[in-house]
């Protein structure tokens, strides 16, 4: 029964999450770690909502997710959220890694490379990655947990997803991502602009041989 229960736990969170609440509980105290996050979200998917059914939309978001999250776990990262039409992904907690920047930035470029050669141009993703100091842990009330990373980090991540619309790049990087990577060569810099949200201007870097919109 155990066994059974785990195994449906981890059908709804990652399997490496739910085995550590079968060893030690749900109280993970927070504490801060050095990740990289992974923001995806798929472009125009409003729009093909509006052409779809919901089934249909449905359907076409799990065979996405099918195809990214085994990339993101076989990097070594952790998928901690769905959010709609996004994926938020993070490499470094709750399982510690030295390297997150490479596999985070590994784990994008094989993305966009599965999602351009799967769907041919019907489908297709922004991907944004930040690394930094997050706090780790368990956050929720009334009876339900979650385990999540929060920081500014996390939310630059997102807000440099966005910005591939404008840049018309599939993948965008930090300047904080990039100068941790053990190879950093092949990348192109981007004008520094502005992010939604953000005081200061976000230095950001393209992959010269990821596909492109």
């Amino acid at each position: 029964e155990r066994e059974r229960l785990r195994d449906a736990f981890g059908a709804f969170v990652d399997p490496e999450l739910a085995e550590r609440v079968s060893r030690e509980g749900t109280d993970f105290a927070g504490e801060e770690v050095e990740v990289s996050v992974l923001f995806m979200d798929v472009r125009g998917f409003t729009s093909y909502s509006e052409r779809v059914s919901a089934r249909e939309a449905v359907a076409r978001l799990n065979d996405l997710y099918d195809r990214v999250v085994p990339i993101i776990i076989r990097r070594g990262g952790h998928a901690n959220k769905f959010i709609g039409d996004g994926l938020l992904a993070v490499f470094g907690a709750p399982a510690r890694m030295d390297d997150h920047a490479d596999c985070a930035v590994a784990a994008a470029i094989e993305i966009a490379e599965e999602v351009s050669d799967a769907y041919d141009g019907e489908l297709q993703v922004g991907v944004g990655v930040n690394s930094g100091p997050v706090m780790s842990g368990t956050i929720g009330g009334g009876g339900r947990l979650d385990f999540t990373v929060i920081g500014d980090v996390v939310n630059t991540a997102a807000r440099v997803e966005s910005a591939t619309r404008d840049t018309g790049d599939d993948i965008l990087i930090t300047d904080a991502t990039h100068s941790m990577l053990t190879d950093s060569g092949a990348w192109e810099e981007r004008p520094t602009m502005p992010l939604k949200g953000k005081q200061e201007e976000v230095q950001l870097f393209a992959p010269v041989s990821a596909p492109s919109s």
